[in-house]
């Protein structure tokens, strides 16, 4: 799974790695980056040491009130007026709600349950892929080859190491007898 990492790393590395640039203007952002991926692994843990207790829906319903609290705290240190002005900006806002939180976190929360961590560490890599894609068809950016390397290796990564299940085929014309001696 380590081997499997590494690859996905430089996988995002590759992704990513033509429109890294290093402006001072850009500092702020990246540093906020890379907290958020801190915080992102630590939530990532903690869902999963709560899953093996707790249903996902509680898990997800718990999550929100403590995120919603501490958001609420922020936006009113923070801003002004921090509802949206318009109903283009609340149904955006409903949206992100609704597909990213509970659509993402609740899957996340539900995934967590039966996947082992190591392995949805790696399916989080998912998420470069994405952004790339919709970066593509939305926004029409433009990926270079070694982007789509880079997303391919995260893709075959992920694909190498998905757990495996044994499949017990059963013989045909062998049936088990409970009056066998």
């Amino acid at each position: 799974m380590v081997a499997g990492l590494a690859l996905c790393v430089l996988g995002a590395g590759a992704l990513v790695g033509s429109s890294i640039r290093m402006e001072p203007e850009r500092l702020t952002g990246d540093v906020y980056g890379i907290i958020t991926s801190v915080f992102f692994g630590a939530y990532f843990f903690a869902v999963r040491v709560a899953r093996r207790r707790a249903h996902p829906g509680l898990i997800l319903y718990r999550s929100t009130l403590i995120t919603a609290a501490a958001l609420l705290v922020a936006a009113l240190v923070m801003e002004n007026a921090f509802l949206p002005a318009t109903w283009t900006g609340a149904a955006a806002l409903v949206a992100l709600a609704v597909i990213s939180h509970t659509g993402g976190q609740g899957l996340l929360a539900f995934a967590l349950g039966h996947l082992s961590a190591a392995f949805s560490s790696l399916v989080i890599f998912l998420e470069a892929v994405a952004a790339a894609c919709f970066g593509w068809l939305i926004f029409a950016e433009t990926l270079s080859a070694l982007q789509f390397a880079g997303g391919g290796a995260i893709l075959a990564e992920i694909w190498v190491a998905r757990p495996h299940h044994r499949a017990t085929a059963a013989v045909p014309g062998a049936e088990v007898s409970s009056d066998a001696p």
